[in-house]
């Protein structure tokens, strides 16, 4: 062999060996008191073998951690005992030296609820006007994953789960008047399950206008007001861009088919809100 080849190998070699490791398993899923879990945390970069331990913490009662025949990976398995929040990090070395430690935190419960979707219908929309639902989920455990099991929203219309993944919004400006059928489909991080359909009906152009007065507010300070509506009496949005000068104002937004809550607010000429009126229902033919 020749020595300048010689000399190259063991470089190459030399930068294998001391390269830095990297835990690359970010999170990991919960799990359920008596229900079998399973879970994978992967390394790689540096050099083999690797050495892996518990730096800190405690993993979950009845759950053990085997490294894989690789090392590149650290398998954990067996059947939680106890319900609790177990935290934790991990820490990997490698042949070189380099290290690499990553915290994790896992909710064990008790019982394995079922997820299950709570709401039941959603309000149609207009072509070219905004159009904005909320479909909620309940039980099991969270983080909840959300997909369209069949169907497809209407055209201009996404969806985005929330922070906590217990709600999916649906939000955009529907651009093609058709009736739209599809099923949603979450599923808890425990693996139960919960569907529900859903139709939406995208009307070409608005031929409804839902009409609101009320009281003035009796306070010498108020500057105007805000309307608020909502498909469920709970996912409110305000309406006006701009206070209302007036006690009167005229939704011609409405879809056809469609139930709509309404409330008012007084605003302060500081900016200090009212709470809502009373809720007024509207159901649009």
């Amino acid at each position: 062999m020749k020595p300048w080849l010689l000399s190259l190998l063991l470089l190459i070699f030399a930068t294998r060996c001391f390269g830095s490791v990297a835990v690359t398993t970010t999170t990991l899923p919960n799990g359920t008191v008596g229900t079998t879990y399973s879970t994978v945390i992967k390394a790689s970069s540096g050099c083999t073998p690797y050495k892996w331990a518990i730096a800190s913490g405690a993993l979950p009662a009845g759950i053990t951690a085997k490294v894989s025949s690789t090392t590149t990976s650290l398998n954990l398995a067996g059947t939680p005992t106890t319900a609790a929040t177990y935290s934790f990090a991990v820490k990997v070395t490698a042949c070189g030296g380099g290290v690499s430690q990553v915290s994790y935190k896992v909710v064990i419960q008790a019982t394995a609820s079922s997820v299950s979707i709570t709401t039941t219908t959603l309000p149609n929309g207009t072509v070219g006007t905004a159009y904005s639902a909320v479909v909620k989920a309940s039980g099991g455990c969270t983080p909840y994953k959300w997909a369209i099991a069949s169907g497809a929203l209407p055209a201009g219309v996404a969806e985005k789960p929330s922070s906590t993944t217990t709600t999916l919004n649906l939000a955009g400006t529907p651009k093609t008047a058709a009736n739209y059928s599809f099923t949603e489909h979450v599923t808890g991080c425990g693996g139960h399950v919960s569907k529900r359909s859903y139709k939406i009906v995208i009307q070409a152009t608005a031929n409804h206008v839902v009409d609101l007065s009320w009281k003035a507010s009796t306070s010498t300070d108020v500057a105007g007001y805000n309307i608020y509506r909502a498909p469920d009496g709970v996912t409110w949005k305000k309406m006006n861009a701009s206070l209302i000068a007036s006690t009167l104002y005229s939704d011609s937004t409405v879809a056809n088919g469609s139930t709509y809550y309404y409330a008012a607010t007084a605003v302060d000429i500081h900016g200090h809100e009212s709470s809502k009126t009373a809720v007024v229902k509207a159901i649009i033919p």
